[in-house]
């Protein structure tokens, strides 16, 4: 399908550009290999699109346009991760999920908000 094109194009391109850093070609050398396609991403864990970050990048879906850590409609249903502010990245999403806890505990009465 349109992945192995997509795949083998790609892999081509990444060993050309080892070689020409030098490296000789690398693609004989490899021992496992392991590609996941957007398209694995999508069907194995229902990322719409297949985008590894949940939301697209466009400007509206970067940074505070991103959605907070409450939904605007539905009580207790909160967000944390790479789809929510602050965003994507493992401190970004640390630093989210602390955030979602403090806006539960504080809704809740409990905790040091």
């Amino acid at each position: 399908g349109g992945d192995d094109e997509l795949v083998a194009s790609a892999r081509k391109r990444v060993m050309e550009a080892f070689k020409r850093a030098g490296y000789g070609w690398v693609a004989d050398s490899i021992e496992y290999e392991q590609v996941v396609t957007p398209r694995a991403w999508r069907d194995t864990y229902a990322l719409a699109g297949g985008a590894v970050f949940g939301l697209a990048h466009p400007i509206s879906q970067l940074s505070f346009f991103r959605p907070g850590p409450r939904h605007p409609n539905l009580a207790s249903l909160y967000f944390t991760g790479a789809s929510s502010r602050p965003g994507n990245g493992v401190p970004l999403v640390l630093i989210g999920a602390k955030q979602t806890c403090n806006v539960i505990e504080a809704e809740l009465g409990v905790g040091n908000s």
